[in-house]
């Protein structure tokens, strides 16, 4: 029998984050704030790259230039959900704007300034909506604040508890000032929406919350069973997992020990883009759609370069990666 992870709830192994600074502050930018190659959006009071609007943008050297740095001088990450996370503040996503703030308790000064700072919790929000085109983030309902203190979670998302077929996403405010890695993580937290949303992975509420119906469930499911539920034929993370994982899988440690982990990784290192890729096929998914949004297309014929070159015969995920990689190098200049 196969082993089965539920890879919206587990923790992750910890790694270790190189980051400090505060919240940021909000901006609001207008047209005279553009470069020459931008062009001023009014409904989302936004500079965007004219390449992005145009569909060019793969056609700019420019870019090629600063995504050849991107990922030097980036510390290692935390992912996954914290354990007994305060979530501090949890808005509603109307119009792609958070609002109906429903406040928990802050426990620290710390936390009762994070929660008094709204003006921070709107530029943290902009900050993702500038880099994930409206459309592509539909399933993300909910939007919260939290922090576990630095160099710990920069953000995380899990299905909404009572409407799972929703996501949230949830920003570390302490950490946000990082952008570089705090983007990064965003594009990874982003790639488990796009992967494990209901339309390729129709959600299994009575799986998701009881160890039997999981168990029953994911014997029942004739492809791969991602915790949230039996992932349709045509999605992406079940053709990735019948790609890459179907004669390895059984070898992944049942009990997600961290030394364990790291074992299997160095067994297979060729075979992912990141250590922690080898946590489970939902974090291999999401680092490797990560580095096809970061990196230019590899062309060696390593495993984890396959990986890489996997999300090139969707494309539509070629064209959302032209995008992203438009507003991350347009936001990032404003740093």
């Amino acid at each position: 029998m196969k082993t089965i992870f539920r890879i919206g709830l587990i923790m992750q192994l910890g790694l270790l984050v190189m980051i400090a600074g505060c919240a940021p502050e909000a901006f609001v930018l207008t047209a005279e704030d553009c470069y020459e190659d931008e062009t001023f959006v009014e409904e989302d009071q936004y500079c965007y790259l004219t390449c992005e609007l145009e569909g060019t943008c793969a056609e700019e050297p420019g870019l090629l230039t600063f995504f050849g740095d991107f990922l030097s001088g980036l510390g290692d990450i935390v992912f996954g959900i914290p354990e007994d996370a305060n979530v501090l503040v949890t808005y509603s996503l109307q119009n792609d704007r958070p609002v109906n703030p429903v406040e928990g308790e802050p426990f620290t000064d710390e936390e009762a300034d994070i929660l008094e700072d709204t003006a921070s919790h709107e530029a943290m929000w902009q900050e993702f909506a500038n880099l994930v085109p409206a459309e592509n983030r539909r399933q993300i309902a909910e939007y919260g604040i939290f922090t576990d203190g630095v160099d710990n979670t920069m953000a995380y998302v899990e299905p909404i508890p009572g409407n799972e077929t929703q996501w949230k996403i949830v920003m570390d405010a302490v950490d946000a000032k990082n952008k570089k890695e705090q983007r990064y993580t965003l594009i990874h937290e982003f790639g488990h929406v796009l992967t494990l949303n209901n339309n390729q992975v129709p959600f299994d509420v009575e799986a998701y919350q009881d160890d039997l119906a999981f168990e029953e469930a994911a014997e029942a499911c004739p492809r791969f069973f991602t915790g949230e539920g039996c992932a349709n034929q045509s999605s992406y993370i079940n053709a990735f997992f019948n790609a890459f994982w179907d004669d390895i899988y059984d070898e992944l440690p049942q009990d997600q020990d961290p030394d364990a982990i790291y074992d299997f990784y160095l067994q297979y290192e060729d075979q992912f883009v990141t250590d922690y890729a080898a946590t489970n096929p939902g974090e291999d998914i999401a680092e490797s759609w990560t580095h096809f949004v970061i990196n230019e297309r590899p062309s060696g014929n390593s495993i984890a370069d396959q990986k890489v070159r996997f999300f090139y015969d969707y494309p539509e995920l070629v064209s959302l990666r032209d995008q992203i990689r438009a507003r991350l190098y347009s936001g990032s200049r404003r740093d």
